[in-house]
């Protein structure tokens, strides 16, 4: 049997069923009857709809607390109906239930900030309770805007990493299907553009679908600091999807939860080796931190096990990988300081496999 997950403070503060609507849309009377029985029975209210356009005129007339969708309908299928409650009800929290050979289309939901997903048929509908739980404590204690379906599955609340975590049931069908994890991890790449101020920043990343991906993500910090991480998901074990995704909920609960307005590297590497360690479902794996301070014009950078090469078009600089993110690599050397004057890049790349190169540069500066 599979395990759940139940890591953070959010289980001891169980969400009042009774208290909440939730809209099941889904062209599958006999699944649409049997979840929503199990729904009642859990004390939730509901309201069904027999497809995405029937999804979105009933969304007129009532106010759910959640919605729990299909992606294969007709008229209206599941991809259009999210990506419009996501235009119309942006704050609306939505699990999507999929068959198991669309992870493809569940990856473009992704996109969409839906927060769980579940593979269909359910095979235990606790699996759907604790989904649908975690998803509503999130939605009432304004939570649901500042993190994602990673952050929901390892129900990291406090900044810190509880003592033990136990491998989520969606972990290990990732693991089961490196085709499926392939899919959702290049689902997790953001824009590849972004901006803040006379600041731009922008990333390429080519590689082959035959490995697993490198996967990289940003956040802007309100002091104008950027930061972001790289991770080769391509491990030596069996838990590189799993770990990859740990790193997303980790780096982003360490900004969320800043005390300061400085993000510190050695601070971000901590908590997530920490984690690494606290959870069964990782492994070590290639990595790379960082932090550009743009009201100083600096970048620092911490390798945990990629090779990365700097340049400012003025001087270059080759920044070795050291030891792996999981194998103690906050004693790996920082590079600091590094002058992005008016443009600056990083690149690396896997042999025969993939390369990547992010641009930091000032105003209309290539």
């Amino acid at each position: 049997m599979h395990k759940t997950i139940e890591v953070g403070t959010s289980a001891a503060m169980p969400v009042a069923p009774a208290e909440k609507l939730i809209m099941l849309v889904d062209d599958d009377p006999i699944f649409r009857h049997i979840t929503s029985e199990f729904l009642k029975v859990q004390g939730y209210l509901v309201v069904e709809a027999e497809d995405g356009l029937d999804g979105l005129k009933k969304l007129r007339s009532c106010e759910p607390d959640l919605i729990l969708c299909d992606l294969s309908m007709p008229v209206l299928d599941g991809i259009e109906f999210v990506e419009e409650v996501s235009l119309e009800y942006p704050s609306m929290p939505l699990i999507v239930v999929s068959a198991t050979d669309e992870i493809a289309d569940v990856a473009k939901a992704l996109r969409f900030g839906i927060k769980d997903f579940l593979p269909k048929p359910i095979s235990n509908h606790e699996h759907l309770a604790n989904a649908i739980e975690n998803t509503l404590y999130d939605s009432d204690n304004h939570l649901s805007d500042q993190r994602d379906f990673s952050s929901q599955w390892f129900r990291i609340d406090s900044g810190d990493v509880p003592e033990e975590q136990e491998l989520h049931w969606h972990l290990e069908y990732l693991e089961e299907n490196p085709s499926a994890a392939k899919d959702l991890l290049h689902a997790l790449l953001p824009d590849k553009d972004t901006s803040q101020g006379d600041w731009k920043v922008g990333y390429r990343l080519l590689q082959s679908t035959d490995v697993m991906p490198l996967v990289f993500d940003y956040a802007w910090l309100m002091n104008g600091q950027f930061a972001f991480y790289l991770v080769d998901s391509a491990s030596e074990g069996q838990h590189g999807a799993a770990t990859t995704l740990l790193v997303r909920a980790l780096f982003h609960d360490y900004l969320r939860n800043l005390k300061c307005f400085n993000a510190d590297l050695k601070d971000i590497a901590t908590l997530v080796e920490k984690g690494i360690k606290c959870s069964e479902c990782s492994t070590p794996v290639k990595a790379l931190f960082g932090i550009a301070d743009l009201a100083t014009g600096t970048l620092s950078v911490l390798p945990a096990g990629l090779d990365a090469q700097w340049s400012n078009g003025y001087i270059s600089q080759h920044i070795s990988a050291g030891v792996n993110l999981g194998e103690n690599c906050v004693k790996n050397f920082i590079t600091t300081d590094l002058h992005i004057q008016s443009a600056c890049q990083i690149s690396l790349s896997r042999l025969g496999s993939s390369s990547f190169s992010l641009d930091i540069y000032r105003g209309a500066n290539a």
